[in-house]
């Protein structure tokens, strides 16, 4: 049977538009090894690295007629080079350089016919620096109940974990009518499901919302306040393609203490941490609270 992504997994698929692209990404800077940056080293580990996440080799299979949700099917043209892509700034390039690679990067979408991931191995950049970009679709991740590439890849210790990689054979790709007859048969095991997909087809926002509701209250949250009524701010603007990303130094130790002091997580510090930020960045440009 195939592996069919859940109603708030194929959401995030329907969501997506040109100026709203739905993937998710990281940005990690490392300082090279005494022996040098080895970049056949590092494309070598992530292909064993990814045998332990099948996700990443798979690709969305949409049925015919949209008569349910997608599934995930082994790509059986997977080429890790077309998703481990190599990047040289012109040295020694600042971290504004990488800044602005990434925005570039991220405003494009995914190919939706290869596995929805990339990653991207940025080399120049001063100290012997290197990065590491990465970029997935949050159909295939959500934070909390799967693993990111760049987890998949890294390690506690310097020492790298032994990784038993077992040959990799793609299962045969099943036919448009294999994938009807699959989804016939689930229907009328449960019919919920034939529902759900009917309703994943609505584009009106209410039907969005009521999707994401049943999955995640969080997202139906988001979804709601779109829909209410506007009011005058610089975030309330038309988006366009291009995007932008910026970064700011902070001190682990400094999020650590707080969280002692006051209690919660650190991930609550740094909730409370951008908050307090977006508020002052409204404030001074006469934006009301």
């Amino acid at each position: 049977m195939s592996d069919r992504l859940s109603p708030l997994d194929v959401s995030f698929l329907y969501l997506e538009e040109e100026t709203t692209p739905m993937h998710v990404g990281s940005v990690a800077v490392f300082q090279a090894p005494a022996t040098g940056f080895d970049r056949d080293s590092l494309s070598s580990l992530i292909a064993d690295r990814i045998a332990l996440v099948p996700r990443y080799r798979q690709k969305v299979r949409w049925v015919p007629g949209r008569i349910a949700n997608p599934v995930w099917v082994d790509d059986d043209e997977f080429d890790i080079d077309h998703h481990v892509r190599l990047r040289r700034l012109p040295a020694p390039a600042a971290d504004s350089d990488l800044r602005e690679l990434v925005g570039e990067v991220m405003a494009q979408r995914l190919d939706r016919s290869r596995p929805l991931w990339e990653m991207y191995i940025v080399e120049g950049l001063t100290d012997g620096r290197f990065a590491v970009v990465t970029k997935t679709h949050h159909a295939m991740v959500d934070g909390a109940t799967a693993l990111d590439i760049g987890q998949v890849i890294l390690d506690v210790s310097p020492l790298a974990r032994k990784v038993i990689v077992p040959p990799w054979v793609p299962r045969p790709e099943p036919t448009g009518a294999e994938l009807v007859l699959e989804a016939v048969a689930e229907a009328i095991r449960t019919p919920a499901i034939a529902v759900d997909a009917l309703r994943s087809e609505a584009v009106d926002l209410q039907g969005i919302a009521d999707r994401l509701t049943r999955s995640a209250l969080g997202i139906f949250s988001a979804v709601r306040t779109l829909a209410a009524p506007t009011f005058a701010s610089a975030l309330n603007a038309d988006i366009g393609v291009a995007r932008r990303f910026g970064t700011v130094a902070a001190d682990l130790a400094d999020f650590k203490a707080i969280r002692k002091a006051h209690g919660g997580t650190i991930n609550d510090v740094v909730l409370a941490v951008v908050a307090g930020g977006l508020r002052s960045w409204l404030m001074s440009r006469g934006d009301k609270i």
